[in-house]
C-alpha cells in the first residue's frame, strides 16, 4: 500500500483532527490541514498531495467546490474526495459536476475514509496510466510499452515475458524485480516471485491464483498471500 500524502481542507478543526489520527492509523501522512479556500491554495502549492478531502462549506465566502475548481485547473491536478454534513440536492448536484473521486458524509468512520482514499486515489492511478508508456531497455533494444495494455510478466531466469491483452510476447533481458522498479503504479501487484499482474484485467481469485480476463491462472505465491489478497480487495471493488 502506498502512503498517501493528504490534504485536508475542513474548517471543523476538531473533525479534521480525526480524520488526521484516522489517515495516521493507517499509515498515510497529512501535509496540512486548511479551513479556508485561501489556505487550501497555498498548502496545495507549498507541497502537492497526492490527494485532497475537501469539505464543501468552508470558513469564507469560497466554498469547496471553489478549491475544487482551482484543483481542476491545475496542469497535473490531483483526485479529491468532497466531505459533507449537509443534504441541500442543488448543492450536491452542483458539486458533482466537478467530477469528484467519491464523497463521505459526516460523521466519518475508520474504514469507510481509508477505503474512499484508497480506492479513489488507485482509480485516479488508472485512468491517468491509460496513456503511459515506459520505455523499456534489454542491452540491446528500447521497447516502448503502454503499460494499461499489460496483463501480466512472468520472469524465466535472467529474462521476463511480458504479455499484452492481446496475447502478444515479449522476452527481454531483464529480471522480474528489474522490470517491477520501471512499474511504479498502484494497480500492478507483485503476487508471485515469478509473476506480477494488472489488476485491471483481475476477473476472480481464491487463496491460490488470480484470474485474469477470465481464463488467465496466475499463481499466488503463499508467502504474498495475505497482502496480495489484501490488495486485490482495494483494487477491484
Amino acid at each position: 500500500m502506498k502512503v498517501l500524502k493528504v490534504l485536508i481542507v475542513e474548517d471543523e478543526i476538531l473533525i479534521a483532527e480525526t480524520i488526521k489520527i484516522y489517515l495516521e492509523d493507517r499509515g498515510h501522512q497529512v501535509v496540512n490541514i486548511a479551513i479556508s479556500y485561501d489556505e487550501a491554495v497555498s498548502a496545495y502549492h507549498l507541497r502537492k498531495p497526492d490527494i485532497v478531502l475537501l469539505d464543501i462549506r468552508l470558513y469564507g465566502p469560497q466554498s469547496g467546490i471553489e478549491v475544487a475548481n482551482f484543483i481542476l485547473d491545475q496542469k497535473e491536478s490531483v483526485p479529491f474526495i468532497y466531505l459533507t454534513s449537509q443534504y441541500d440536492q442543488r448543492i450536491l448536484d452542483y458539486a458533482l459536476t466537478t467530477n469528484p473521486y467519491g464523497y463521505l458524509t459526516k460523521p466519518i468512520q475508520k474504514e469507510s475514509l481509508w477505503t474512499s482514499i484508497e480506492s479513489a486515489y488507485n482509480l485516479y492511478l488508472s485512468k491517468n496510466a491509460e496513456d503511459k508508456m515506459i520505455t523499456i531497455q534489454d542491452g540491446k533494444n528500447n521497447y516502448q510499452i503502454k503499460v494499461n495494455e499489460i496483463l501480466y510478466i512472468q520472469a524465466d531466469h535472467v529474462y521476463s515475458k511480458i504479455v499484452n491483452t492481446q496475447q502478444k510476447e515479449l522476452i527481454i533481458r531483464k529480471t522480474l524485480q528489474q522490470v517491477l522498479e520501471l512499474m511504479d503504479f498502484d494497480f500492478i501487484i507483485y503476487c508471485h516471485r515469478s509473476y506480477i499482474v494488472n489488476s485491471k484485467y483481475i476477473t476472480s481469485w481464491n487463496q491460490d491464483e488470480i484470474i485474469l480476463n477470465k481464463d488467465t491462472p496466475i499463481p499466488i505465491s503463499r508467502s504474498r498471500k495475505n497482502e496480495v489478497l489484501e490488495k486485490i480487495k482495494l483494487m477491484v471493488q
